[in-house]
């Protein structure tokens, strides 16, 4: 009886889980991200080895993506939620962040990444940003943040994320 009632959640649960993966054809460059949990740490400064989980998702029929990230060490946590701006023509996202801090801006898919360009609002003000995700052939992903500066595009972290089962 008990192994007939696992089956039978486990069925009534797979349409759930295969619906969460059907994505509107627009935000197919999100696509290898769905479904995914990552964890991962700074590689890039000397910052503390504090984990930085990630988790991407499908919703709302597939018409949004949702990326959600924690650092537990620093009672950290943002959402970002990326959607078809028919108007625009692009995919454009929100983020949202525990510390205050909100962006928007847009996401395109260049040469196997996902490259997000926008405008973080802080306490200190504006800051223009540009940050690329890549799964690297080893199976990592690699997020790399940049900021604008009077230069040019200035690099502020890498983080290295494995995947998690």
């Amino acid at each position: 009886m008990r192994v007939f009632a696992l089956v039978m959640i486990a069925a009534l649960l797979m349409p759930l889980t295969a619906a969460a993966f059907d994505l509107h054809d627009s935000l197919a460059p999100l696509a290898p991200l769905v479904g995914t949990c990552w964890i991962g740490c700074f590689v890039s400064t000397p910052a503390p080895p504090f984990d930085h989980e990630i988790e991407w998702s499908a919703a709302l029929d597939g018409h949004v993506v949702k990326w959600v990230k924690r650092v537990d060490e620093l009672d950290f946590a943002m959402e970002t939620v990326f959607y078809w701006d028919a108007e625009a023509e692009a995919i454009a996202f929100t983020q949202l962040a525990s510390n205050g801090n909100h962006s928007r801006g847009t996401a395109t898919s260049e040469d196997g990444k996902i490259a997000l360009i926008g405008t973080s609002i802080r306490p200190s003000g504006l800051v223009e940003f540009r940050q690329t995700f890549e799964i690297m052939p080893d199976g990592t992903l690699e997020d790399r943040y940049y900021s604008r500066g009077s230069a040019g595009w200035i690099p502020e972290h890498v983080i290295v994320y494995e995947q998690r089962p």
